[in-house]
């Protein structure tokens, strides 16, 4: 995809354990940082990390459907080459094992530009455990995302997720945003009633 080779080495092609070795201690950290405040009472930490990773769920969905399928100017180069490198090469190469979840360069300014504005809103003490919920919540996300790519899921939950998921990339790229839950589709009104998620996985792949 790059033709700087260090950059498409290290930048472009991410595996899950990278992931889980990144953030893992990372959440950690935040967890154990919030634990040590004495302003800070076991129920609100665990109350706090919990809406921190139903907080991903929202910020998930909105990457998703406005960051990650953003429509570029069909005529402004640039616009078309960025869509494509944000998530249109993930559309075009869905089962590419390297390319299914985000690169850490990515999530860290995501971080960045999420910890400073959260930090202001929910002050000090609090911030601290529901950005572990946060980042505990993208780990979730990104593995789950892998899974539901390169897995045969045996629960009927599993498979559900699997063939939502498996619709919006090869029948409607416009609705069914959700990775981790369904629940902001509902409630922003892209989960469609129709009859893809009643199709085998075989013909969602092949576009009947």
């Amino acid at each position: 995809m790059f033709k700087v080779d260090w950059v498409e080495k290290y930048f472009s092609r991410v595996r899950p354990w990278h992931v889980v070795l990144i953030w893992g201690p990372y959440t950690a950290w935040l967890l154990w940082h919030g634990a040590r405040d004495p302003r800070l009472s076991r129920g609100a930490l665990l109350g706090m990390f919990a809406l921190g990773v139903f907080g991903w769920t929202f910020l998930e969905y909105i990457l998703h459907r406005w960051v990650f399928h953003w429509k570029p100017h069909e005529h402004v180069e640039w616009q078309r080459d960025a869509s494509w490198l944000i998530h249109g090469i993930h559309h075009d190469y869905p089962y590419d094992p390297d390319r299914l979840v985000m690169p850490p360069t990515v999530t860290a300014i995501i971080a960045l530009l999420l910890w400073f504005p959260l930090k202001a809103a929910l002050g000090p003490h609090l911030h601290y455990p529901f950005f572990a919920g946060l980042v505990a919540g993208y780990v979730w996300y990104d593995l789950t995302h892998y899974y539901l790519h390169h897995a045969v899921p045996r629960t009927a939950v599993g498979k559900w997720m699997r063939k939502y998921h498996l619709v919006h990339h090869f029948q409607t790229p416009g609705v069914r945003y959700g990775i981790t839950s369904p629940l902001w589709d509902h409630v922003f009104g892209t989960y469609p009633s129709d009859r893809y998620q009643r199709a085998s996985e075989t013909e969602i792949e092949a576009g009947t």
